[in-house]
């Protein structure tokens, strides 16, 4: 019974990320409370704790933004927005670099002139250099239309908490467009950026925590592609499924007392099946690593672990019964 023991809850990364991101989103509104009340321009510290709280920001940003890839594909298996997260890191790690570059040159100025006040007198904060600016400011536009069309696919995602994705989907829109009126100078405040990166962030957090909460066991699992030797592959277990029962026929003659100790299995007519079709299609299209999974879930019901056909018949129903086999059983009715 050691595969009935393995864990049916997702992994704890995701429920630690999504308690970050509550904790990112709060720091990004005291961020903005302090840009906006008690940041002095011109000043070497005011710009030595801007940029090193911008830089610290983004790291953890970057980060939350890993571990919302990882959930994306591995747990809702939803890859057609993956791309775009791997370009928005890519651009956001030369912002990091952009930014930290010019905080790393200041720290070593202030340094070399040994007072606050002199470099103050001279400068008020290390400056970027020209090819520095260009790309930065080239990876905050592109930043800006990735966050945009990264919006409008997650908007579509309808696997699980169907409203909440949209909601994040139309927020990460709204960013984009408020990125870009902040960027070019439309609306001189940063308050139109903060406040919705800030909810943006909150909403992914949410979905984070949320989801990590259920069962795998209740998660949707996409079927995979058919591919050429699916056929074979099903050639391949009807020998499979006769050995089985051959086997399980000689057991039962040997062991007749045996047997009537155990505790009895029910007898599954899939013929009586609710939207037979569907449950049988979504069943001959699983991959080997979700057959697995729902042979763990089955058997943990009963003492007694199924084999063979009566295994693959208690699957079919706990597909037709949890209605896996339907991705809109989330969907509000």
């Amino acid at each position: 019974m050691t595969n009935s023991t393995q864990k049916t809850s997702l992994p704890k990364i995701y429920s630690t990320t999504a308690l970050v991101a509550y904790i990112y989103a709060v720091f990004t509104i005291v961020f903005l409370v302090y840009k906006e009340f008690f940041y002095v321009d011109q000043t070497w510290f005011h710009g030595l704790m801007a940029n090193g709280l911008a830089v610290i920001s983004t790291f953890v940003w970057f980060g939350i933004l890993i571990v919302f890839k990882l959930f994306l594909n591995q747990i809702l298996h939803y890859k057609k927005a993956d791309s775009l997260i791997i370009a928005y890191l890519v651009f956001l790690g030369i912002s990091i670099y952009s930014v930290g570059k010019v905080l790393l040159d200041s720290i070593l100025l202030f340094m070399s002139l040994g007072s606050g006040d002199e470099l103050n007198a001279s400068m008020a904060f290390a400056s970027t250099s020209f090819s520095g600016v260009i790309w930065l400011m080239l990876s905050t536009v592109v930043m800006i239309l990735i966050t945009i069309l990264l919006g409008n696919r997650i908007r579509k995602i309808t696997i699980v908490h169907k409203n909440l994705f949209k909601i994040l989907g139309f927020s990460l829109i709204v960013l984009g467009v408020c990125s870009a009126l902040e960027l070019f100078r439309v609306v001189e405040s940063e308050i139109i950026v903060f406040l919705p990166k800030a909810f943006v962030v909150a909403v992914l957090g949410y979905i984070l925590n949320e989801t990590s909460k259920m069962e795998i066991a209740d998660l949707p699992s996409l079927p995979e592609p058919v591919i050429n030797n699916v056929n074979h592959s099903k050639a391949n277990v009807a020998p499979q499924n006769e050995s089985v029962k051959a086997e399980k026929a000689a057991v039962l003659k040997k062991s007749n007392e045996a047997v009537s100790e155990q505790i009895i299995i029910p007898n599954v007519d899939l013929n009586e099946l609710e939207n037979k079709e569907a449950v049988f299609s979504y069943f001959e299209n699983l991959s080997r690593d979700e057959i697995n999974r729902l042979e763990i879930v089955v058997s943990k019901k009963y003492d007694h672990i199924p084999t063979g056909q009566q295994l693959k018949n208690l699957i079919i129903y706990h597909i037709a019964e949890k209605r896996l086999y339907d991705h809109n059983r989330y969907a509000p009715q």
